[in-house]
């Protein structure tokens, strides 16, 4: 059997620190771009939507010109509240109307995660933005990152 490496394309975090915004009045967009990844609302690193819950909530940040996205990189809330993002779905388009951009990676499970990685593969858009489905939906991020390039490379020897 071959031995198989894994090369990360893209170490540059092409969303920190770039306008964000989300559906609702809530926790400031910006945090989650702001490169301070604390899991914790004190942390004053957590963005969510309205905390009264709303149907469809959704976060964006705007790279600024088109880009190529191999991964995005989310960290959930850890003091509480968790599965709030349970279900995510990460979207990378040209539209500042996230939902009409195509996705990547599907619906994401956080069951146990802190950390999850999704794989764009080289998806392009000027908006990568975060939605989740359903009524009474709250929002919570506490640091997105984007990654440019194809993602995760196998290379086999």
């Amino acid at each position: 059997m071959a031995n198989e490496v894994y090369k990360i394309t893209g170490t540059t975090n092409i969303a920190l620190n770039r306008p964000a915004t989300h559906s609702s009045r809530g926790g400031a967009p910006g945090r989650a771009v702001d490169g301070n990844d604390d899991p914790r609302w004190r942390g004053n690193s957590c963005t969510q939507t309205d905390g009264r819950g709303e149907s469809n909530p959704w976060w964006r940040v705007d790279l600024g010109s088109s880009q190529s996205v191999g991964r995005v990189v989310v960290t959930n809330r850890k003091d509480c509240c968790s599965d709030r993002l349970e279900g995510f779905t990460v979207y990378v388009g040209d539209s500042p109307e996230l939902l009409s951009n195509p996705t990547c990676g599907g619906p994401q499970s956080v069951v146990g995660k802190d950390v999850i990685t999704v794989n764009c593969g080289g998806l392009t858009g000027r908006y990568v933005g975060i939605a989740l489905s359903g009524d009474g939906r709250i929002l919570t991020l506490c640091e997105v990152e984007v990654f440019g390039g194809t993602s995760l490379g196998r290379i086999v020897d």
